[in-house]
């Protein structure tokens, strides 16, 4: 019996040792897993932080690549601006100088005009000088202011006959030349002279030439085709160029009031030119 009740006081023991061991183990199994869930949930927590830390990098680095964009936007729309408003002051600079070019030429062609006008005058006021130092050294040579067209025609027949004594391109003493005939072209830089209708002498006038019609001091636009005239005239240059004209009309208009300003009377505009009727 002692026996049996030690055999079975030990296995009780043997029991309650193996339930002691098992309950360690248990314990130390939820121990470890615990443990491992914790290491494992640590892990987790570390890469999400590291995620978080990288998002947040990478959040950074876009917005200072935002900054740099609208910096970058920021100034070419400052430099816009600038292009701008100097391509503004260049095209009213361009209108001004443009403008300013203009009154600069309309003030160039109001001198040069005013500079031959002066010209004009001064030549027409040289020639009434030089016809008042001829006129008082002619005499008699010229006709008188009024004549009736009888002696239009008589005056002309003497200057003819006077140029028949003095044939043309006989030379002077002073170099000079005649001709007689009629007026078959004339403008206001040469007269055509003609003889019974055939072209003869082109005469050049210039300036300094002395032109009378019908004895009285006058100009190229006074000179009718048709007229006779008697001119001399010296080689300049290989062009004839008429030193005194002569003009002979049939018939002699009124005498005119004397200019005040040592200017010619005649009129001044351009008379309408007739072919000859020869």
């Amino acid at each position: 019996m002692r026996f049996g009740a030690g055999w079975l006081s030990a296995g009780v023991a043997a029991l309650l040792l193996t339930a002691g061991c098992k309950e360690g183990k248990f314990v130390g199994d939820q121990q470890a897993t615990a443990s491992r869930s914790a290491e494992k949930a640590q892990e987790q927590s570390e890469k999400a932080i590291d995620q978080a830390k990288r998002a947040q990098e990478k959040a950074t680095d876009e917005q200072k690549d935002a900054a740099r964009a609208q910096r970058n936007l920021e100034d070419a729309q400052r430099d816009l601006k600038e292009a701008e408003a100097k391509a503004r002051t260049e095209a009213q600079q361009a209108q001004q100088a443009q403008q300013a070019a203009q009154q600069q030429t309309q003030q160039a062609q109001q001198t040069v005009a005013q500079s031959q006008q002066s010209a004009l005058e001064a030549q027409r006021m040289q020639q009434a000088e030089l016809a008042q130092q001829v006129e008082p050294q002619e005499g008699q040579a010229q006709p008188p202011a009024e004549q009736t067209p009888a002696q239009g025609d008589q005056s002309s027949q003497q200057t003819q006959q006077s140029v028949a004594q003095a044939p043309a391109g006989t030379s002077q003493p002073q170099g000079e030349q005649f001709i007689v005939g009629e007026v078959l072209t004339v403008n206001a830089r040469e007269v055509l002279v003609s003889d019974r209708g055939e072209p003869r002498l082109r005469l050049q006038v210039r300036p300094g030439t002395q032109i009378y019609v019908d004895g009285r001091l006058a100009r190229t636009t006074d000179i009718e085709e048709g007229s006779q005239v008697r001119a001399s005239y010296r080689d300049q240059g290989g062009e004839p160029t008429a030193t005194r004209i002569e003009v002979t009309t049939s018939v002699r208009p009124a005498a005119p009031v004397a200019p005040e300003s040592g200017e010619s009377s005649p009129g001044d505009q351009e008379p309408s030119f007739q072919p000859d009727s020869k």
